[in-house]
């Protein structure tokens, strides 16, 4: 596998090995796009030599149980295979994905958000103390102290703490119905607030204001977003990326104030009913998300000696002023690689970056970071956007290129200063993503040359999607043109009948050449796995927040609908597993009578039954195979 190119997700910093990116990320689940090619930019390596090997039984407390706490984690279980780890975690639930809880609020399974962080941070064999605040640090005495009276000594500490939301002191922010979005147990609140409710307010017009937008939009709720900046998206986004934005907004229906503050609240009965606005508006709302910042949740420090400024005040091995005190994420100010200063860098993928990195050191395998880089990238309404390092600069003296295309909802920016790119943002199309960081970090090798391959490999894989589409395209005709025949038949129109199923016909050939060019029928154990991989989507993700949708906005028949395809998935799924284990042990399926209902789809296996346990349509309407 070493060969093979290597691609790197945006969003969550997971390394993928293969001649392509995966369709979805395992960790974090965004799209192929948000995969780019990666060559020296691997977060998750070893240096090759530990210059200070720590003794048996040293104790490594980890402070924080999300990104940059479970990669140091991984990283001292990778230097040091039985180092004694404890992992302290005011939350009481297993670690789980952050970015994924708009998602979550939006009607994602829950399942899908502990599954993602599990699939990257599984099997560190470390001691979780979960449902413990950290009230103090006592460096001299090596003691960690909790708000339950537990005292936790370490040899080795990393604080991971993440960040905690700035709160309003606005007149009436204590209402029921306002709401903060940080951890697991706030976007399960957010769910339950949301929904039975009509409209929403937003106050703050950042990224984080835009996932509320979007867990919102998610649940059929009229937005209302208040921005007090001049544009959304600041200050990462500039006013021509901002207005990109600001226009997909607009197409989702949501109602965008600019230069305007709330500044008081109404309840009825204890609930927030009334956002009043510095310029006189009263906005009706059932709920309301608070998005107006984070900051780093550093405050059991105070009288620890330990050096802080708005973060924790780190070197370039992330340790702190105190020998063996390290800090990572969002609770960390270390050395940024552009900025030339130390600042607090929040992203998930860059508090891996930092974990791992402290990590290493703690357990002795040196890691020197020449700084890391801000950057974000998320997809809002169909349309993604990156930015990373100085992307929107206030001094003019920097040098900068863009180009705006409107129209097509694409933006690209370039910042240098005396030649050297520090900055970048992208819009619609992040595919230089990559290649931009590689040049900010001063990475000579070029992931696509010469110019003339990158273009040819972006048409392949450009290529390589329209297939995709096509096949899905043409599948779906082929079904639907079917269906369209049999109602002419219904309507006595026999010549229309067959000109569908001609069609219906031809399509199927279309979708079955497309496949075979597209490589998708491989030997019959390959299709089975790829049949066992499909049908547990379906089951465990796809119908249930399908169906969950589906009982929020009262579409009972499609619910139903739903839920008998996802109850025939589950059959699928068995046989194909039973079939699959046949075939790998060298013979065929020892499989009886199949029987399909044609009404609902229920699929069974064994006797024919006298009416289908799904519909109740008769025998005489189950096809047997």
């Amino acid at each position: 596998m070493s060969g093979e190119p290597r691609w790197r997700c945006l969003v969550c910093g997971y390394i993928h090995s293969g001649s392509s990116p995966p369709n979805e990320c395992p960790v974090c689940g965004s799209p192929f796009t948000a995969f780019q090619q990666t060559l020296a930019l691997e977060t998750e390596t070893l240096p090759e030599e530990i210059t200070a090997p720590k003794p048996e039984g040293f104790r490594f407390v980890i402070i924080g149980n999300s990104a940059a706490g479970r990669a140091g984690a991984k990283a001292i279980r990778a230097v040091s295979p039985n180092a004694d780890i404890t992992v302290i975690s005011e939350e009481t639930t297993p670690i789980y994905y952050r970015p994924l809880l708009p998602d979550y609020i939006g009607g994602m399974p829950e399942s899908k958000i502990f599954r993602a962080a599990e699939s990257a941070y599984k099997d560190n064999s470390l001691t979780l103390l979960a449902g413990e605040r950290v009230t103090a640090i006592d460096p001299a005495a090596k003691i960690v102290k909790c708000a339950s009276g537990l005292d936790i000594a370490f040899d080795s500490l990393l604080i991971a703490s993440g960040s905690t939301p700035v709160m309003i002191p606005w007149p009436g922010s204590d209402a029921e119905g306002i709401a903060y979005f940080r951890t697991f147990e706030d976007a399960r609140r957010i769910s339950e607030l949301a929904s039975n409710a009509k409209e929403a307010v937003v106050i703050g017009g950042g990224l984080l204001g835009l996932e509320f937008v979007r867990a919102f939009l998610a649940r059929g709720i009229k937005v209302t977003m208040i921005v007090r900046e001049e544009r959304v998206g600041a200050p990462g986004l500039d006013p021509d990326a901002g207005s990109i934005v600001e226009k997909r907004l607009s197409e989702l229906g949501v109602n965008v104030l600019l230069q305007e503050e709330a500044e008081s609240f109404e309840q009825e009965k204890g609930r927030v009913k009334i956002v009043k606005t510095n310029r006189g508006r009263a906005l009706p709302c059932d709920v309301v998300g608070v998005a107006v910042g984070a900051k780093p949740r550093i405050d059991f420090l105070s009288g620890s000696g330990i050096e802080t400024d708005r973060g924790v005040l780190v070197d370039e091995r992330f340790m702190t002023n105190i020998p063996n005190i390290y800090a990572a994420g969002d609770a960390a100010q270390a050395p940024d690689l552009v900025y030339g200063s130390r600042r607090v860098n929040t992203s998930w993928r860059t508090a891996s970056e930092q974990g791992w990195a402290a990590g290493c050191n703690m357990a002795g395998a040196e890691i020197v970071s020449e700084g890391t880089i801000g950057s974000n990238f998320q997809v809002f309404g169909g349309t993604a956007f990156y930015f990373i390092g100085m992307a929107n600069p206030a001094d003019e003296t920097f040098e900068i290129e863009k180009k705006l295309d409107i129209a097509n909802g694409t933006y690209r920016k370039l910042v240098r200063s005396h030649g050297r790119l520090v900055g970048a943002a992208l819009v619609g199309d992040v595919s230089e993503a990559s290649d931009i960081e590689r040049e900010i970090r001063g990475i000579k090798e070029s992931r696509t040359k010469p110019e003339t391959k990158k273009e040819t490999k972006a048409m392949k894989k450009m290529t390589e999607e329209n297939l995709k589409a096509a096949f899905a395209g043409e599948s779906q005709a082929h079904m639907k043109y079917m269906n369209f025949a049999e109602k002419a038949k219904q309507e006595q129109k026999p010549n229309v009948a067959r000109l569908f199923e001609a069609a219906s016909y031809a399509e199927q050939v279309h979708a079955s050449k497309h496949l075979k060019v597209l490589s998708g029928i491989g030997t019959t154990s390959d299709n089975l796995a790829a049949a066992i991989n499909g049908e547990g989507f379906e089951v465990d993700e796809m119908y249930p927040a399908y169906m969950a949708v589906a009982e929020m906005q009262g579409e009972s028949a499609a619910k139903q609908s739903f839920y008998a395809a996802n109850e025939a998935e589950k059959v699928h799924h068995k046989l194909y597993e039973k079939a699959k284990a046949a075939v790998d042990a060298g013979r065929d399926a020892e499989i009886g009578n199949i029987w399909v209902c044609s009404v609902c789809g229920f699929t069974g296996e064994g006797d024919t039954p006298d009416e289908c346990p799904i519909c109740a349509s008769p025998k005489e309407k189950i096809r047997t195979f």
